[in-house]
Parts: C-alpha cells; structure tokens; sequence
C-alpha cells in the first residue's frame, strides 16, 4: 500500500460505513414491500432469502479470486453495481419479481464488506488484528444501525421508491470514494512465495474453522427471524415505519459500539469467551420478544440483544483473521461469511412456513433456540482453542 495501514484503514471504514448506510436504508423496508406487493409470510420468507443464496454460491468464489488478483477492484465493482440494483427494486408489480433482483443484490455484496474485511486483516499489525477488524465492523455496524432509521422517515415522508434511490445514490459516492483514494495493492495477494491457499475442504475438516462456521450459520438462522420479522411484529403492535427503524438502528448501533473496544480486548484475552457469552445471551433476549408489547419493551430487548452480539461478533472475526493469514484470508472470510448467509436462507424461509403455521410468537422462540445452539457449538470446537501471544484463562 502507498498510504499508511492507519490511513487506509480510515478511508476503508469510513468508505464502507456509507455504502452499508445504503444497505440498511431499505432494511425495514423490504418485508413491508414485499407484503404490500401481495407477498405472504412464505414468500416474504423467499425473497428475504434469495439476496443470501447468492451471497452463500459466490462468496468463497470472490473471496479466493481477490485472494490472487487484489481487493480494490472488487470492492469498487461491487459498490458501483449496488448502485445499478437499488433502481431495480422500483419496477416489480408483483412481489415475486423481488427474488430476481435481492438475488442479484446478494451477489454484488459480496464484493465489498467481505473483501474489505480481508484487506483490513492484510493491512493490521500482528499485534493489532482485533482493533483492525473491530474498527472496520464498526463502520459496517454504524452504517446499518443509521441506516434503518434513515429509511423508516424517508419511506414516512418520501415514499417508498425514494429509499431505494437513496440506497443508490449512497453506493455510488461511496464507490466514487474507493475508486479515488484506497490505494491499490502493489502486486496480487497471493504470490508465488505467498502460503498456499487451503481448499475449501481443508478449511471446513478444520476443528476450529468448523467451529465458527457452525456457530455462524445457526446465530444467523435465529438473528435473522428477528430481523426479518419484527418489522411485521412491529405493524402488529401498531408502530410506525420510524419507531421499527428506531428499534433496528439501536440494536446494530450498539454493536457498532463495542467492535472496537472488545476487538481490541480480543487481541489479549482469548476471543472464544466473547463468542460463548454474547451468543449465548442474544439468544435469551430473542426468547423475549414476542410476550412484550408496546415500543419501550420491544427497543429496551434490542438494545440488550445489540450490546450482546456486540461481544460476540468481534471474537469470531480475530479468530478468522488468525486463521486466514496461513489458510487464505479472503477465501476462509468468504467461507465463514458463507456460513451466515446459508443462516439467513434458512431462516426467513424456515421462519415463514412457521409464522403461516403457528403464528409469529413461534418464530421468536425458536429463533432464539438456534441462537443458543450456536453457542454450545463454539464451547463444543473451541474448547481447546488458545490464540497465539494471547494466555488462555
């Protein structure tokens, strides 16, 4: 890199905070959409999960081309492309048509927060890696909790399609940003005196990287039944399109909060127990939701299941930037990243075909027992986990 790894990681942050505030600006605002546009729980459920098919077929794949060919042109790619989709979402008449276009939506994305995520890993100080990856989730986090807030006033006051013209305009800045200031890589990631890329079999028969992989998939498949229902909870208890984005926004703000602060613990305390406890406790939070009623109870549970993940989500990412500098960091980044998505196609589909069945209560409890099932998954692989230069305690 021509600038400082300091620098860079500044530009990156702040360049990937405002695209992801274009992500989150329509967050609240597809499930809602997809309802008016005559969808019923299960095909909301389809299409919430069509952006995460995509997500989980191309993800290793960009993943280990950026690990050979660099991250720039990826990232710019991506967030130009972003910009082309958000004008799609204004021309479906019938809510299937928004399976094609979140489909294609996934498979752009993967081309900038996974990918950013591995240049942080690449750029970071050995000693460093948790305030690295910590700072640059923040600035996801941050711009997906200010996201969601943008979006309910401007869909309260702008319309619907105007969300999505922001979403755009928003990736395009940011791509504008990237493409003048990120430094590009001076020779491809992987050389040939680099370490060899392990196969996508090596890293899943990997006791550790099993680990974060199935913790992943089944925190996604419970978090992802709260995000992609308590929009439709929330019409139940007569909130508007601002309080639902209120309620979002605060839950990824906190986590946006804590990514630095316990990224940087994460460099000197094992991360593992980060992982056990937050997951463990989001998933209790989950269990609570759908027996209160009214907006201070339904906002007090997020804020606690926020600050929660916020302990959680930074262990898992050190984890697999310490695994990544021998196994391919853009590659072992896309295949956990994966792990998440393949979570997020299960569980709006999965958590559909129950709201149709049992009703939404049933949606939150069992949402909540998977997020605890992947806790006992990290306490199960990691047990005997010990980073390197950090003492196991």
């Amino acid at each position: 890199m021509d600038r400082s790894s300091s620098g860079v990681l500044f530009l990156l942050s702040a360049s990937v905070g405002v695209a992801m505030i274009g992500l989150g600006i329509i967050w609240p605002i597809i499930p809602i959409y997809a309802v008016q546009l005559g969808a019923g729980g299960f095909l909301v459920g389809l299409i919430i999960a069509a952006f995460n098919v995509s997500r989980t077929i191309f993800n290793p794949l960009a993943g280990r081309i950026s690990d050979k060919l660099g991250r720039k042109k990826f990232i710019v790619t991506g967030l130009f492309s972003y910009a082309v989709i958000s004008v799609l979402y204004v021309w479906p008449d019938q809510a299937e048509a928004l399976i094609f276009v979140r489909f294609f939506h996934g498979m752009t994305s993967v081309l900038v927060v996974p990918i950013a995520m591995a240049l942080a890993a690449d750029i970071a100080p050995p000693k460093k890696l948790g305030l690295y990856m910590g700072t640059l989730n923040m600035s996801v986090m941050l711009g997906l909790g200010i996201g969601p807030v943008l979006g309910g006033i401007i869909r309260d006051f702008f319309g619907m399609n105007a969300a999505f013209y922001s979403m755009g305009g928003l990736a395009f800045l940011t791509g504008v940003l990237v493409l003048a200031f990120i430094p590009p890589e001076k020779k491809p990631i992987v050389s040939d005196q680099s370490p060899r890329v392990a196969s996508f079999k090596e890293m899943l028969k990997h006791r550790i990287v099993l680990g974060i992989f199935l913790t992943r998939f089944f925190t996604a498949s419970g978090q992802g039944a709260v995000y992609t229902f308590l929009p439709i909870l929330a019409l139940q208890l007569n909130l508007t399109s601002s309080q639902v984005g209120m309620v979002l926004g605060a839950n990824i703000f906190l986590i946006a909060l804590l990514q630095r602060s316990v990224g940087n613990l994460s460099d000197r305390i094992n991360p593992k127990y980060f992982i056990i406890s937050g997951t463990f406790a989001s998933g209790l939070f989950v269990l609570g939701m759908p027996f209160v009623d009214g907006f201070a109870m339904i906002l007090f549970l997020n804020i606690l299941m926020g600050l929660a993940n916020g302990f959680a989500l930074p262990g898992g990412l050190v984890i697999t930037g310490q695994l990544g500098r021998t196994m391919g960091m853009a590659s072992l980044m896309g295949v956990t990243d994966a792990a998440w998505s393949l979570g997020m196609i299960v569980s709006p589909i999965l958590s559909g075909i129950i709201l149709d069945l049992f009703g939404l209560a049933q949606v939150f409890i069992i949402g909540s027992c998977l997020i605890i099932t992947g806790s006992g998954a990290v306490a199960f692989f990691l047990k005997d986990y010990t980073p390197r230069n950090v003492p196991d305690r």
